[in-house]
């Protein structure tokens, strides 16, 4: 027998080598059951409502649903908060307190002037109206304010039992209900609709604001806890629970959420830190994976968005 010419051990290590490259490339860890839809730069910040990615020095955000980034840079300091697609900014320094706003699209722009002398709260926002409480000047009582997306004054009324009531009920995250909510000392609660001014009284109540602004109240009846859950004042939706109010409600099977980020590794490699992997569970599943630490940002019926390293990248669920 002939032996084989010194090359073909070269063409036949060179043809090992490919197909094991090969194979390794096709069976590693890798994002699954999620298309790429955008990828923007981060901000070093903390998540307001949910919503957007704000800079924590400076007034530039990242909209966690398009991508968008928008800066007010005319503007420093003051409280943040999230409303209807906004961000929104009240500063009290000075001799007039000022609420400035700016449409997550990039759309719109805004600074609206308070009275003098005046302290401003959040309420609530609405997709034309953010709701401010304006406490001082010569009287003691405290008005509301309804203020359009042109920076104009669109409502004022007086607060009903201004001196009874609580603070307003917005998000820990800055997240500002559809429908404003202001407790009394005896536990009913004032609702205040920013489209229209109107004002209801609800009977004693805890309130919390949940997803996109949605106002919730719950209160003890029959073992139970009986939920009532806002959209608009109009729109609201009913569900009761055992057990006390105290405990968080009860997670529905549509739920989609992200578990924590952990390390996925290659059958045939099963050393080193591996790729940083975060699964999603529930009514979407998938799967993302990525070089450097994976933060999960918004996660809803269309999609996740999800920090990695330096960048925010938005994935939609696979159909």
């Amino acid at each position: 027998m002939r032996p084989r010419p010194p090359w073909t051990y070269a063409v036949l290590a060179a043809v090992v080598l490919t197909l094991t490259l090969g194979v390794g490339w096709l069976t590693r860890p890798a994002t699954e059951g999620l298309d790429g839809v955008w990828e923007a730069k981060a901000v070093d910040g903390e998540v307001l409502g949910g919503r957007a990615l704000v800079a924590a020095d400076d007034n530039v955000a990242i909209d966690l649903v398009s991508g968008t980034r928008i800066t007010l840079g005319s503007v420093s300091g003051g409280t943040r908060a999230i409303g209807a697609g906004r961000l929104l900014v009240l500063r009290d320094g000075g001799p007039r307190p000022t609420l400035d706003g700016a449409g997550l699209d990039g759309g719109s722009r805004w600074t609206w002037q308070g009275p003098p002398a005046h302290r401003l709260t959040f309420v609530a926002a609405a997709s034309a109206t953010t709701v401010v409480q304006a406490c001082g000047g010569t009287s003691v009582a405290c008005r509301l304010i309804g203020v359009g997306t042109n920076g104009r004054e669109s409502w004022q009324v007086q607060q009903p039992t201004a001196s009874g009531t609580e603070a307003p009920v917005i998000g820990a995250d800055g997240n500002l209900p559809t429908v404003g909510a202001l407790p009394t000392k005896d536990g009913t609660v004032v609702l205040v609709d920013p489209t229209s001014s109107r004002i209801t009284l609800r009977p004693p109540a805890e309130a919390s604001v949940g997803r996109d602004g949605t106002l919730t109240l719950s209160a003890a009846a029959d073992g139970g806890c009986h939920r009532t859950t806002f959209t608009t004042l109009d729109r609201s939706s009913t569900t009761t629970s055992p057990g006390s109010c105290d405990a968080e409600p009860p997670a529905s099977t549509t739920d989609t959420t992200a578990r924590t980020a952990a390390r996925s590794h290659a059958w045939w490699w099963p050393f080193g830190d591996g790729r940083a992997t975060l699964e999603v569970g529930g009514r979407h599943t998938g799967r993302v994976v990525g070089e450097d630490p994976l933060r999960a940002l918004r996660v809803d019926d269309d999609g996740i968005t999800v920090r990695e390293g330096e960048v925010v990248r938005r994935y939609a669920w696979q159909r």
